[in-house]
């Protein structure tokens, strides 16, 4: 068998082969450029080796860094293996006492990592799963950004207008709250509302009822606040930023919602389990086949408890919080909403959550147990094909 190493970087790679037979290093650690040219001297080296045996080619987790490379071996027939590069770099502590690091021992250690350890080959995820990983982590940007804006929006208002938020409470973003805002700025003009920008304002989107408009109103003309021209200037910069990047999340949703349904994966039919969601879980979970059990995805996942033990003590202690911070952040947000809509979950969350105790930290490690066991629920539907059965799920 032959294990080959690949250490990636923004701009080159540095790669080796062993033998197993002979423990040889048979191909020494050489360096190649990020380009065709380099690629194809990788691609020769591998074409010398005798493909009757078994050929192992391993490399470290770098984000996109690796797409590249990952997509030329894929085109050319080849399949790898994608480690973990802080057991790599355990793994490299433990074999030497050395400290020195440089790209071409990199890739020599992770080669004799794969020859060390028990790994199994996979298939790359998917065209669809890179695409859902990609688009929902875009989209998670843009949502953040979108509410920095509106976090700045509510500074303004906090002196232009501080009484106009209690009548949007949580819903600042609501169309008729940022008509209002855009149009008219300024207490003083809202306290200048005719009937026909009454009207104007409840014609919207018909949400606000008109005596509440009449409310608003005579805030504007108690207001307290004060309104410098250049604070009058930021509102329209801060809205037209606002409105391009929530029209861009939108698409951006439309494109993720057009992936999932046409995969159709056997976890939509969990109740309370919404599309984006469920893309962002598949995205970063990949192929579930390169996990061995459900309790490898909760580990990877970051949502298992670390364990300390000594003689007869053991301790069981926070959430290791290890692994994709975008996976932990989309689970723990929608088990609440699966707990829900379905009753097995919910009964389980209760049962986990401190008796008596209705404090935030107690109900958080209520929803991390609930959490884990809907990763073992994904994991069973996704791996055996099958729909959720509620009858199945105890």
């Amino acid at each position: 068998m032959f294990y080959i190493g690949i250490d990636i970087a923004k701009f080159k790679h540095d790669f080796c082969i062993f033998d197993d037979d002979t423990g040889e290093l048979i191909v020494p650690p050489m360096t190649i450029s990020n380009d065709k040219e380099g690629l194809q001297m990788l691609l020769n080296a591998l074409s010398h080796l005798d493909r009757s045996q078994k050929i192992k080619i391993g490399l470290e987790a770098t984000g996109h860094y690796g797409t590249l490379i990952k997509a030329f071996l894929t085109s050319n027939g080849y399949k790898f293996i994608e480690l973990n590069p802080l057991q790599v770099s355990r793994f490299h502590s433990q074999t030497s006492l050395r400290r020195t690091k440089t790209d071409k021992i990199d890739c020599q250690v992770i080669a004799r990592y794969l020859m060390a350890i028990a790994t199994k080959t996979y298939q790359p995820q998917v065209y669809h799963l890179e695409a859902l990983k990609s688009l929902t982590r875009l989209r998670e940007t843009l949502v953040d950004q979108r509410s920095r804006c509106l976090v700045k929006l509510t500074n303004v208002l906090d002196i232009t207008f501080p009484e106009f938020k209690k009548f949007f409470a949580a819903k600042l973003r609501s169309e008729t709250a940022l008509f209002i805002i855009r149009k008219y700025k300024t207490p003083s003009r809202i306290a200048r509302w005719t009937d026909e920008d009454i009207t104007l304002v409840h014609n919207v989107s018909r949400k606000i009822s008109t005596s509440k408009l009449l409310e608003i109103k005579q805030s504007a003309i108690d207001s307290i606040g004060i309104a410098p021209k250049y604070l009058l200037d930021e509102i329209p910069s801060i809205l037209n930023v606002y409105e391009t990047v929530n029209d861009e999340v939108s698409k951006l949703e439309e494109k993720i919602k057009s992936i999932i349904f046409e995969l159709d994966p056997p976890s939509l039919s969990i109740p309370g389990m919404g599309p984006i969601s469920l893309a962002t879980l598949l995205g970063e979970f990949g192929d579930f086949s390169r996990f061995p059990s459900a309790e490898q995805c909760i580990a990877y996942a970051g949502v298992d408890v670390g364990i300390s033990q000594s003689g007869t003590k053991c301790h069981r202690g926070k959430m290791v919080k290890r692994g994709s911070s975008h996976l932990r952040y989309a689970l723990m947000n929608v088990v609440r909403t699966v707990c829900i809509h379905t009753p097995t979950f919910k009964e389980y969350w209760v049962k986990k959550k401190v008796a008596g105790h209705k404090f935030h930290k107690f109900l958080r490690v209520a929803d991390s147990h609930a959490a884990k066991k809907l990763v073992r629920v994904i994991y069973y539907l996704e791996t055996h094909n099958t729909k959720y059965d509620p009858s199945r799920c105890k």
